[in-house]
């Protein structure tokens, strides 16, 4: 038995017939006193290691607890875990949790959602293991870096075009939804940097919306375009000093139901009009469009009107110009008309 300090932590360990346990603990006392039961827990053959009783329900639990509340992206990656935790592998065991149960838990999700969001949901759990194996000892493995992720998927080409923005707009039924579209085409902002907007951080005369922090962990100054400012001002002002009061997952869903009914009324329009069941169904238009798309219409647009990659990723937010590059969808009939242009 024997206790060791290591930085500013302090670390038991414990060995009885070849067999080895370790903890870590922030007191010395607290460590002394956990070797002395550990050993003669090893001694009686009692000792069940933390991976043969903790479930994980209350690994993820615990992760929520204790590493969720300093984490930006918290909503989202908590909102990953809930399903995680609804799932047919929350009550299995840590040392019975085999990596051939998270690659059937990958291939049943493969079937409701794209690629990349299953690399997202992998991604969540490994994080929450690495945390479990390095920083708590509940675990030496982690089963989800034993298993394949499905292929990056191909990056979003749809762009929305500005008709379509008009009709979404028209169709929803939400407070809110009109003024966060028209920030996210006019200012290429996130949706949650659109929602965490504060008063406080909006210099409507300087025409500048500060981001304290963002996504990649920088903070950012949006320029706001005129129409920008417009909308901002016609928004009352909360008590609690926010812009807005929705939560981006409720934002999307409103989105995504007035996008079904501006597809709705363009299908009875064209019927009136004459169109054929065949040219209505082969016809994409206000098909696919996501409150996201909006962000990625005005980088492009910013592109196609001249701005560099730099002035771009400083409006955008983007670190690498690769991820910019993989985000940016330049129209070829815009290709076309530069190259006319030349020629004349």
């Amino acid at each position: 038995m024997s206790v060791r300090q290591r930085g500013a932590k302090w670390q038991a360990r414990v060995t009885v017939a070849g067999q080895t346990v370790t903890k870590t603990f922030t007191q010395r006392a607290d460590a002394e006193k956990w070797s002395r039961h550990q050993q003669v827990a090893l001694e009686r053959g009692e000792y069940q290691p933390p991976q043969a009783v903790v479930t994980l329900r209350e690994l993820i639990e615990r992760y929520e607890r204790e590493c969720l509340p300093s984490k930006r992206g918290q909503a989202q990656e908590r909102y990953v875990l809930e399903r995680w935790k609804r799932s047919s592998l929350a009550g299995k065991t840590l040392a019975s949790l085999k990596p051939a149960d998270i690659a059937r838990a990958r291939d049943e999700r493969l079937k409701e959602v794209s690629p990349t969001s299953v690399r997202r949901y992998l991604d969540t759990l490994s994080a929450v293991f690495e945390v479990a194996r390095k920083d708590w000892e509940l675990t030496t493995t982690n089963p989800v870096r034993s298993i394949r992720k499905p292929p990056p998927g191909r990056a979003r080409e749809r762009r929305v075009l500005p008709d379509e923005i008009v009709r979404i707009i028209s169709a929803t039924q939400s407070k809110d939804l009109p003024a966060v579209v028209v920030l996210a085409v006019e200012t290429a902002m996130r949706r949650a940097e659109i929602l965490g907007l504060e008063w406080s951080n909006v210099d409507l005369d300087r025409r500048i919306a500060y981001l304290p922090l963002t996504k990649n962990g920088d903070s950012r100054a949006v320029p706001l375009t005129l129409r920008a400012v417009e909308v901002l001002k016609a928004i009352p002002k909360r008590p609690d000093g926010k812009v807005f009061k929705h939560n981006g997952t409720s934002l999307s869903e409103a989105f995504r139901r007035a996008a079904a009914r501006a597809r709705q009324a363009y299908e009875h329009e064209r019927q009136q009009a004459g169109a054929t069941p065949e040219e209505i169904e082969e016809d994409n238009y206000l098909r696919d469009v996501r409150l996201h798309d909006c962000r990625h219409e005005r980088v492009s647009t910013l592109v196609e009107a001249g701005f560099g990659l730099m002035e771009v990723a400083a409006i955008s937010g983007h670190k690498t110009l690769q991820c910019l590059k993989r985000y940016t969808h330049v129209r070829t009939e815009h290709l076309i008309s530069k190259l006319d242009a030349i020629r004349a």
